[in-house]
C-alpha cells in the first residue's frame, strides 16, 4: 500500500457516503458512487494508516507494512448478505525479532460511529495460546503483564479477552491471574465516539496515542519463550 497524501482528517463527504451505504448497501449504489469512495474514503484512510505507522516506527523500529482491509464483506458463512462494510479498517503487525516469536498487532476501524482502536493477540492458534498461558502463570512474566494492563487502563485502553468459562487445566481455579488464564485472546481496545475531531488531524493524533499505548503489550507478547 502506498499513499503520499498528507492526512488532515476524514472528509465529511466520505463519512456521509458511508452513512448512506448503511441504508443502501447494494452494488448499484456502490458502483454509482465508486469515485467518491476511492477519493473521499479509501485514499484518506490509507493516508491515515500510513502516516500513523510512520510515527509509530519512531517507537517501534522494524514495524511491518501497513494494510487496509477491503470494503467487501466475506459472505461465505453469514446470513446477512449485504455486500459492503460501512466503515474502514486496517492495521499493521508488530515486528518479531526472530522466526517463531509471537506477533501482536495494531488495528483501527473508522466510520460514521467514530473510531475503534485495538491491538495485541487475537484468537491465536493452540501452541501460541499455550505459550501465553504459561507466561501468564509465571510469577515474573505474569506480574509484568499485570503492570502493563494497569498502565494501559490509565491511558484509556480496556482488555478484551473472549474468556473461557473455566480456568483451563492444569492451572488452579484460584490462581491469582485466573481471569487472564481463561483468555482466548489478549487484546486492548478503545472506542472514540464520533465528533468533529474525525474531520481533522486530531484523528491521527488519537490513533497514534492509542497505538503507542499498545506497544508494551505487544513487546511482552514478542518476548514469550519459544516452544
Amino acid at each position: 500500500m502506498t499513499s503520499h497524501a498528507v492526512f488532515a482528517g476524514m472528509p465529511d463527504e466520505g463519512l456521509a457516503f458511508l452513512e448512506d451505504l448503511e441504508e443502501r448497501n447494494t452494488k448499484d449504489f456502490f458502483d454509482a458512487h465508486r469515485q467518491v469512495f476511492r477519493e473521499q474514503v479509501q485514499a484518506p484512510f490509507a493516508a491515515l494508516i500510513e502516516t500513523a505507522c510512520g510515527r509509530l516506527r519512531r517507537t517501534v523500529p522494524g514495524l511491518g507494512q501497513p494494510r487496509v482491509h477491503r470494503i467487501y464483506r466475506d459472505l461465505r458463512f453469514r446470513k446477512d448478505k449485504t455486500p459492503y462494510n460501512t466503515s474502514m479498517s486496517g492495521g499493521v503487525s508488530h515486528p518479531a525479532s526472530t522466526p517463531g516469536r509471537i506477533q501482536g498487532g495494531y488495528y483501527v476501524n473508522v466510520g460514521p460511529a467514530g473510531m475503534y482502536t485495538a491491538g495485541g493477540l487475537y484468537h491465536p492458534d493452540r501452541p501460541a495460546l499455550e505459550r501465553l498461558r504459561a507466561a501468564v502463570a509465571d510469577p515474573d512474566a505474569g506480574r509484568e503483564l499485570d503492570r502493563i494492563l494497569r498502565r494501559a487502563a490509565a491511558r484509556g485502553m480496556e482488555p478484551w479477552l473472549d474468556p473461557l468459562q473455566r480456568v483451563p487445566r492444569p492451572y488452579p481455579a484460584d490462581h491469582p491471574r485466573a481471569g487472564l488464564l481463561r483468555a482466548r485472546s489478549l487484546t486492548l481496545s478503545r472506542r472514540h465516539e464520533r465528533g468533529s475531531w474525525l474531520l481533522t488531524a486530531e484523528l491521527l493524533d488519537r490513533l497514534v496515542e492509542d497505538w503507542r499505548a499498545l506497544v508494551p503489550l505487544n513487546r511482552w507478547l514478542e518476548r514469550l519463550p519459544e516452544d
